[in-house]
C-alpha cells in the first residue's frame, strides 16, 4: 500500500550518493538495457577538417547551428557548399558576418595603395570587405572642413569606411564601420566593427605595430550614426566631436580593453578627451564583384529607393519643390501624406 512505497523511498534516499542516479556523471547500471541512454550524456557531433580518412587533424567540435545541419541532412551536408540549396557563408566571401581579427595579422599592401598612410592602414583591415578594395578618401576634415555637417555630407551613403585620424601628441588610431553611415540617428548592429591604434615605439618588418579592438557584448551599438554629430563607436568606445576638434575613449564596455589593460585608445588618458590633429575618412573606390551581383532581400532597401526617399525630406522640400513636383508627376513610387 501506500505505506510500503513510502518506506522504500526513505531506504532508496539513505543510499550512498555512488549508488543512486547519476545523472550528471557515470550512467547507472541497474536500468534496463532499452534505457541506459538516457543516462548517457549525448556525444556531440565532431568533424576532421580535411581528409576523413588520411587527415590526423584532432577533431574539432561543431557548433549548435553546424550540428543541428549535420542532424537533418547528415554529415556529407558538410562537403556541400549548398546543402539542399541553402548556401552557407564564408568568412572569405562575408568577412563582415564574423567578428574582427585581432590576433595581430596584417592585410598586405595593394598596389594601389600609393601612400605611406594607405600602406599603413591597410595592415588592419585584415578580414574586412574592404580588405582587397582601392580605397580613396571620402572626407578629410582639413579640406572639407572640421564639422558635423561636413563629414555627413562626404560620407553618408558611402558604405562601409574606415576613419584615421592623430592627435596633436602623435598618437595614430581610428575605427572600422563596416556598415558605414546614413545620419538617420541609428545605433548599428555590427559585429565586425573595431577600433586600432598604432605604436610607434613598436615595428614588425620595418612597420608600424597595431592593436586591433573588436567588438565585445555581442553586436549591439556598435556604431552610433547621428545627423549633425560626428562618429562614434559605442556609446563610449570612440567619440569624435569634429566641430571642437577633441576625440574621447573609454574601452571594456562595448570595446576591448587593450592588451596592457587600458581602457583608453590614448593610453593612460582614460575617458579623458585629446587633440586632433588631422583625420580622414577612406571608403572603396569601386564595388567588389560580390557587392555587384548582390539581389537585397525583402527588407533591405533596392537600388534607388533610400534617395528618392531622403529627396523628398522636409528639409529638402523647398529646395526641390519644382523638380520634386515633376517627379510626382511621372512615378507612382511612394509619397509622403503631404505630397499626395
Amino acid at each position: 500500500g501506500a505505506r510500503a512505497r513510502v518506506d522504500r523511498a526513505r531506504a532508496r534516499s539513505r543510499s550512498p550518493r555512488s549508488q543512486r542516479a547519476s545523472w550528471h556523471g557515470h550512467a547507472r547500471t541497474d536500468l534496463r538495457p532499452e534505457t541506459t541512454f538516457l543516462a548517457r550524456a549525448s556525444p556531440r557531433a565532431v568533424v576532421r577538417r580535411g581528409s576523413r580518412e588520411d587527415d590526423p587533424a584532432p577533431a574539432e567540435e561543431l557548433d549548435f547551428i553546424t550540428r543541428m545541419v549535420v542532424k537533418v541532412f547528415g554529415q556529407d551536408a558538410l562537403d556541400d557548399p549548398e546543402p539542399m540549396g541553402l548556401k552557407r557563408m564564408s568568412k572569405e566571401e562575408w568577412p563582415d558576418q564574423w567578428p574582427a581579427l585581432c590576433d595581430g595579422t596584417a592585410a598586405d599592401a595593394l598596389a594601389s595603395d600609393d601612400t605611406e598612410e594607405l600602406v599603413m592602414i591597410r595592415a588592419v583591415l585584415k578580414q574586412t570587405q574592404l580588405e582587397y578594395m582601392p580605397l580613396g578618401i571620402a572626407y578629410d576634415a582639413a579640406t572639407h572642413g572640421w564639422r558635423a555637417s561636413s563629414f555627413h555630407t562626404q560620407c553618408d551613403g558611402q558604405g562601409a569606411a574606415l576613419l584615421v585620424a592623430e592627435s596633436t601628441s602623435g598618437i595614430v588610431f581610428g575605427g572600422y564601420n563596416p556598415k558605414g553611415w546614413l545620419g538617420y540617428g541609428e545605433w548599428l548592429d555590427a559585429i565586425s566593427a573595431f577600433l586600432f591604434v598604432f605604436d610607434a615605439k613598436k615595428k614588425t618588418s620595418g612597420k608600424m605595430s597595431f592593436s586591433k579592438l573588436g567588438k565585445t557584448g555581442g553586436s549591439g551599438m556598435a556604431i552610433i550614426d547621428e545627423d549633425g554629430k560626428g562618429p562614434k563607436w559605442g556609446p563610449d568606445g570612440l567619440s569624435v566631436d569634429l566641430d571642437n576638434r577633441l576625440a574621447r575613449s573609454r574601452l571594456g564596455t562595448y570595446y576591448a580593453t587593450r592588451a596592457n589593460g587600458s581602457k583608453s585608445l590614448f593610453g593612460d588618458q582614460n575617458g579623458s578627451a585629446v587633440q586632433l590633429k588631422s583625420l580622414r575618412v577612406y571608403v572603396s573606390l569601386g564595388d567588389s564583384e560580390k557587392a555587384k551581383n548582390y539581389e537585397p532581400n525583402m527588407f533591405q532597401w533596392k537600388k534607388g529607393e533610400l534617395e528618392a526617399i531622403r529627396a523628398r525630406d522636409p528639409d529638402n522640400r523647398d529646395a526641390t519643390e519644382e523638380g520634386a513636383e515633376e517627379n510626382d508627376e511621372k512615378s507612382e513610387g511612394f509619397k509622403f501624406p503631404w505630397q499626395r
